[in-house]
């Protein structure tokens, strides 16, 4: 039988590193968020061997894309509402590469079946996948698989316990 896949790791990978490293570079600034400069110069309290520059270089990269109201601080909430969006509406192939080719937390035969059934994967052709479209993904020669191993199985009536008109003969009165 063909093996389902399960894209959640993908997306807890992507969405716990970008609020980590957001929670690592907030050590030491005294204000509602960071700022592109605490990003890319973070203040002497951040432990830097905890950073992943991956996700750094992302937030620093998409930093126009998260300051949802261009006031050029990051809140948590706009963090929040990004990472949201990203859990709710999917992941685009680039973000895949960007976020999930770390070097922890996800098995990169799972990243690269995603990454090379993209096209199929993406059902709606919105250019991105969500956990539903991967789950999805296969299901359909599943079943293929399932009628050309089980050809002769059929159902004949709705339960075991309650017959139908077809079922039966139905008795007349003369």
């Amino acid at each position: 039988m063909a093996n389902r896949l399960n894209g959640a790791s993908l997306f807890t990978q992507a969405i716990n590193g970008l609020a980590s490293n957001y929670a690592y570079l907030m050590t030491g600034v005294n204000g509602k968020g960071l700022t592109l400069d605490n990003i890319t110069n973070p203040s002497d309290d951040v432990d830097k061997k905890q950073l992943n520059y991956v996700f750094t270089n992302y937030l620093s990269t998409n930093f126009g894309k998260i300051d949802k109201d261009g006031d050029g601080i990051i809140s948590k909430e706009e963090l929040q509402a990004y990472t949201n969006n990203m859990s709710t509406g999917g992941l685009t192939y680039q973000q895949l590469c960007e976020l999930c080719y770390t070097s922890y937390g996800t098995s990169s035969t799972l990243l690269e079946t995603v990454l090379n059934n993209f096209s199929k994967i993406d059902a709606n052709g919105d250019g991105k996948i969500t956990n539903q479209e991967i789950a999805a993904f296969g299901i359909g020669e599943e079943i293929e698989e399932m009628k050309d191993n089980y050809p002769k199985h059929t159902v004949k009536g709705m339960s075991i316990f309650y017959e139908t008109s077809a079922d039966k003969e139905v008795e007349t009165d003369e």
